[in-house]
């Protein structure tokens, strides 16, 4: 159940910081001293299950995630398959 979230980690690491500055700072919401202690757990949680079902769907047609594959193009100095 975890494998995808695992194989797009970095991509899912980069989502999570990009959307809690949009939550959580003057950026976005601005929720930075608004937000109750215990709501931070569950406002985790629930990005990081939206990130385990984006990461299911984009496995099952594509090898790699967004910044992985690009990570893999440098790394190794040619373009990647995409699709399986």
């Amino acid at each position: 159940m975890l494998a995808p979230a695992g194989r797009t980690a970095l991509s899912n690491y980069l989502g999570q910081s990009l959307l809690g500055v949009l939550i959580f700072t003057g950026v976005g919401l601005g929720l930075t001293g608004d937000t109750p202690p215990a709501l931070v757990p569950v406002v985790a949680a629930g990005i990081f299950a939206l990130q385990l079902e984006l990461s299911r769907r984009r496995l099952a047609r594509y090898r790699y995630g967004p910044v992985e594959w690009a990570l893999r193009a440098v790394t190794n100095a040619e373009r990647p398959p995409m699709r399986r």
